[in-house]
């Protein structure tokens, strides 16, 4: 994870400008990170950059989903298809 050192805050920090840091979020849309004993424990966002972030997600796995179909389908053969008709017949529905 490549980490702008100018965005990183310590907790007594945040807890000190909380309210600076969130405006500065919303201008300028880049993260903030928190450190904790030396290591970053945790990524603030702004609303528009977790929103396209979520986008960006949902998007994935849209696409991990179509090709799981697509793999799937390779092996599909509609000779073996039965009808709901049979299905309704076989199982008393």
């Amino acid at each position: 994870m490549l980490v702008d050192t100018d965005r990183i805050v310590g907790i007594a920090e945040l807890q000190k400008n909380l309210p600076r840091i969130i405006r500065q979020l919303e201008k300028e849309e880049k993260p903030v990170f928190v450190s904790r004993r030396n290591n970053i424990s945790a990524v603030i966002l702004s609303a528009e950059e977790y929103k396209k972030i979520s986008e960006l997600l949902n998007l994935l796995e849209d696409m991990e989903i179509a090709d799981q179909i697509r793999e799937r389908m390779k092996n599909y053969n509609p000779e073996k298809n039965v009808s709901w008709e049979k299905v309704k017949e076989k199982y008393g529905l």
